[in-house]
């Protein structure tokens, strides 16, 4: 019985530092498919249907909350855009602090609003309801080179906003 081995490597060859193998998937590694819509709908993207005065109010919201946060801005000069629970959740924020605020001041780097789906409307909705619309806002901001997140939940009127549910993360 003969036992054959293989010589050891070289002492500079068993510590030189070997790149990992690829995780990513190649490019010609999966058949792409392109499948076009059964219906093509003719109009706008979703962010292009969503009216100027609710992109603009969602910009606002969304950097009056960080301005807060940031103590640029008094929590009071909030009340009528937030109710009282979101304006105490933002007074706190700025009081202990948020994570990365060390890294500087909150830049809003982009936001995204999309129309949100109504919970049930039905035949009973009133004039009111039909006059204003809530809109969804996702939107990233920056903190020196972090990007951080915020979420919200808007309704625009014919007289202002309002934020109804914000979360900064």
């Amino acid at each position: 019985m003969t036992v054959t081995t293989t010589p050891a490597p070289p002492r500079d060859e068993a510590l030189r530092v070997r790149p990992l193998p690829a995780t990513e998937p190649g490019t010609g590694d999966r058949p792409h498919t392109v499948v076009a819509p059964a219906d093509p709908a003719p109009g706008p993207a979703p962010e292009q249907a969503v009216p100027i005065p609710a992109r603009r109010a969602a910009h606002a919201l969304v950097l009056m909350a960080l301005e807060v946060v940031d103590r640029h801005r008094p929590p009071q000069q909030t009340r009528g855009a937030f109710p009282p629970h979101i304006v105490e959740m933002l007074r706190s924020l700025a009081r202990t602090g948020v994570p990365g605020q060390e890294l500087g001041r909150a830049r809003i780097h982009r936001i995204h609003i999309n129309p949100a789906v109504p919970a049930a409307a039905g035949p009973s909705a009133g004039a009111a309801e039909a006059a204003s619309t809530d809109f969804e806002v996702c939107a990233t901001y920056a903190r020196g080179p972090r990007l951080f997140a915020a979420a919200a939940r808007i309704r625009v009127t014919p007289t202002g906003a309002t934020c109804s549910a914000l979360r900064l993360a």
